[in-house]
């Protein structure tokens, strides 16, 4: 009798100990959807503060600030290109920084020359919105560029946008 009665006991817990795990259950849901609700507005603002920043950085931005970046780097004045490539059917847009720079008495361009192809780069990644990007992920990579190998900083630019400024 008292295994029947402790088994009854048992089954009359098991119900009430649902019970309140259900109730906060209902209750989790709630702040869940009010904690989505504060992400997205998080989301939201930090769109906004990111294109905020992606703007005054776009400001000055021209092929002479490409040129300070790469110095500032570097210690010299490489040469820059726009390389697109597709792969598995994605397009992927690259900065590349390439092993020649202006100090090298073989360099290709005149000064003239080296500075429109800078302020071409330079357009290209403010119209992309991706001055930022290439600010940041110069400051981190640790390559160097070095004969056959250029340093690519890839790029989220879609591709009909990419189709402006470079041929395909």
């Amino acid at each position: 009798s008292s295994s029947s009665s402790s088994s009854s006991s048992r089954r009359i817990q098991g119900p009430l100990l649902l019970q309140p795990l259900q109730a906060a259950g209902a209750g989790g849901d709630a702040e869940l959807s009010l904690e989505q609700k504060l992400a997205a507005e998080l989301a939201v603002r930090q769109a906004a503060e990111a294109k905020a920043a992606e703007v005054a950085a776009a400001e000055a931005f021209d092929g002479t600030a490409l040129l300070g970046l790469l110095r500032q780097k570097y210690g010299r004045s490489y040469d820059v290109s726009l390389v697109q490539r597709t792969y598995l059917g994605k397009v992927f847009i690259a900065l590349n920084i390439m092993w020649r720079y202006k100090e090298q008495q073989s360099f290709s361009y005149t000064e003239e020359e080296y500075m429109q192809r800078l302020d071409y780069v330079a357009a290209a990644l403010v119209a992309w919105g991706m001055v930022r990007s290439v600010q940041s992920q110069l400051a981190a990579t640790r390559e160097r560029p070095r004969v056959g190998k250029a340093v690519s900083i890839m790029l989220d630019v879609p591709g009909d946008k990419a189709r402006e400024w470079i041929a395909v």
